[in-house]
């Protein structure tokens, strides 16, 4: 059997019986090592080469701060300041929800600490106000697929590093279209409410002394996106190290300013990170030689030739890759699809002349619609298992978000400076 069809072959099985992603990647190549009687020592120097990246250590922190933020009682700030600002629209509890997922994204830059931490408060209120429970499950795990392209974004971090792109205007390219995906959801949920009669949880807009007493409470976690994206631009820190003072901010505005959180509670927070950056890494290091046996067997030029071969507008192949990596987003974690498969179509987006800040953010934004899509779909899931209610019920809702979500896919890969323009105005040195 050809090396390739070993190893294709081989992850695949191991997928379809269940064994981790990390451990799969890392047993179909080690198989083809020993097939094609290539040296062992490259496991552990592809292993080492593949985690041995500066720019990976701004995964922990992110982490570390979302972590902070959801344990200590971040997001229930951000529901009073968004009533104050949308719940006098009809369907208030819906946009609630949509808004301080846009501003939770900001805080934690993963999409399923978004859901935990929105949705087992949200998803109880809503289904008590009497938003049907399709509607609830639909919108609460739609709006968290924001969590990842609104910076700061792990998964821009991720995508960053494994391309070699700079990590900062990724993370400003991805402001736009995350604020057109929750605009999008909002109009939706409006829609939605006047046709069921959703209520509105005010009567009339609260004021302003009752929205900037509401905004005063939640200043300090809000004022972290805008601490992280005004150092990078200006230069004070870098993405790796944004990451750091996200962390040591969480902690300070939730252990000594709030005191919401205990020194006791921190022990277990501090592991809950380690673990999650551990899955992470071990993915990273089993991609890696994964990774390198593409390379070694030519894949990605092999690739790049049969697409050349077809096409050479931007516009179809960009197309072309959304239509990929939407259906690896649906059977596959985000992580490991970016660190297998961008060394293979960057360099076709490259021959063509894609942005590279352009296509990161089009491929990230396609991954994050994979959050909401099953089998993976994990913010869909774990919104389901806060409800109670099965995947296959809430699906007709869902497939309607995902419409607005791939609309905006869309629009993002057809119009580059959706994702560009906020860049250029800010950096413009970094693209």
């Amino acid at each position: 059997m050809p090396p390739l069809a070993t190893l294709f072959g081989s992850f695949a099985v191991f997928l379809a019986v269940g064994v981790p992603i990390s451990f799969a990647l890392f047993l179909s190549s080690l198989l083809v090592l020993v097939q094609a009687d290539l040296p062992l020592a490259v496991v552990t120097q592809q292993m080492f080469n593949g985690v041995n990246a500066f720019t990976l250590l701004a995964i922990p922190f992110f982490f570390l701060a979302g972590n902070l933020m959801n344990a200590g009682g971040i997001s229930e700030r951000l529901i009073r300041l968004a009533l104050a600002l949308v719940g006098h629209i009809r369907g208030g509890l819906g946009h609630v929800n949509i808004v301080v997922s846009m501003i939770f994204a900001g805080l934690s830059g993963s999409s399923t600490a978004d859901t935990a931490g929105v949705g087992s408060i949200l998803i109880p209120a809503m289904l008590k106000r009497g938003y049907s429970v399709e509607t609830t499950v639909a919108i609460t795990a739609a709006s968290s697929t924001m969590g990842v392209v609104i910076p700061p974004s792990i998964l821009m971090v991720i995508y960053g590093a494994t391309a070699g792109a700079s990590i900062g205007a990724l993370l400003i390219g991805g402001a736009l279209p995350g604020l057109l995906i929750g605009l999008s959801q909002i109009a939706f949920t409006y829609v939605l409410a006047v046709v069921h009669d959703y209520p509105r949880e005010s009567d009339r807009w609260v004021g302003a002394r009752a929205t900037w007493s509401a905004l005063r409470a939640a200043l300090l976690p809000m004022g972290l996106p805008a601490i992280l994206i005004g150092g990078i631009v200006l230069g004070v820190f870098t993405p790796t190290e944004a990451a750091a003072v996200a962390a040591v901010y969480g902690l300070l505005i939730t252990v000594c300013v709030y005191r919401t959180l205990a020194w006791r509670q921190l022990g277990p927070l501090f592991g809950e990170t380690v673990v999650q950056f551990s899955l992470v890494l071990f993915c990273v290091a089993g991609a890696a030689i994964f990774g390198w046996l593409l390379a070694f067997y030519r894949v990605p030029d092999l690739v790049k030739e049969w697409v050349v071969s077809q096409t050479e507008d931007p516009t179809m192949v960009l197309l072309m890759i959304v239509l990929l990596f939407t259906v690896l987003g649906t059977f596959m974690d985000a992580v490991p699809a970016i660190l297998i498969f961008v060394p293979i179509i960057e360099p076709v987006a490259t021959k063509v002349g894609i942005h590279p800040i352009h296509l990161g953010v089009v491929v990230v934004m396609t991954l994050a619609m994979g959050l909401v899509t099953p089998p993976y779909g994990l913010c869909l899931l774990l919104a389901c298992g806060i409800a109670r209610v099965p995947v296959m019920r809430v699906m007709p809702m869902m497939m309607i978000l995902i419409c607005s979500i791939l609309l905006i896919i869309l629009l993002a890969a057809l119009i580059p400076d959706i994702v560009l323009i906020v860049p250029k105005l800010l950096v413009p040195r970094w693209v």
